[in-house]
């Protein structure tokens, strides 16, 4: 038979361990909206993520679609980069100090992105190709 002090000890150790554990840091979002050198694209995958100041928003998947990240810190929040992947024919990024532009405005838990990325034509990746994005989704 256990001791009331071992089965305390091991409720408490799991409770201990539980707690330090964080959950997972994403949450599924409504939609999204991405617009790539003109061509319009809907999204019902989104997931949205925070580590401290830090905001990640996925959207679509790894073959096809974008992945942003907000730096919350900033006041206002600032747009740290803009990956598209597979959109408009068109595969690239926009890196804050780097090449490119991008603009941010928050309403709420509303992001608007819009800017120009550098990269390539998904169709030819030998081709240098500069693209305007333009990016609507909620968190």
């Amino acid at each position: 038979m256990r001791s009331p002090i071992v089965t305390a000890t091991a409720v408490l150790t799991v409770a201990l361990v539980a707690s330090c554990t964080s959950g997972p840091p994403t949450q599924l979002a409504s939609t999204a909206s991405v617009t790539v050198n003109g061509n319009d694209r809907n999204f019902h995958i989104v997931k949205c993520g925070q580590r401290e100041w830090t905001r990640t928003i996925d959207i679509g998947s790894d073959f096809a679609g974008a992945k942003l990240i907000v730096d919350e810190n900033a006041q206002p929040p600032t747009l740290e980069s803009v990956r598209i992947q597979n959109l408009g024919g068109f595969t690239g990024m926009y890196s804050r100090g780097g090449d490119g532009t991008g603009d941010l405005s928050v309403s709420g838990d509303k992001f608007t992105v819009s800017g120009k990325a550098n990269g390539y034509k998904t169709d030819k990746p030998s081709e240098p190709a500069t693209a305007t994005y333009r990016i609507f989704v909620s968190c």
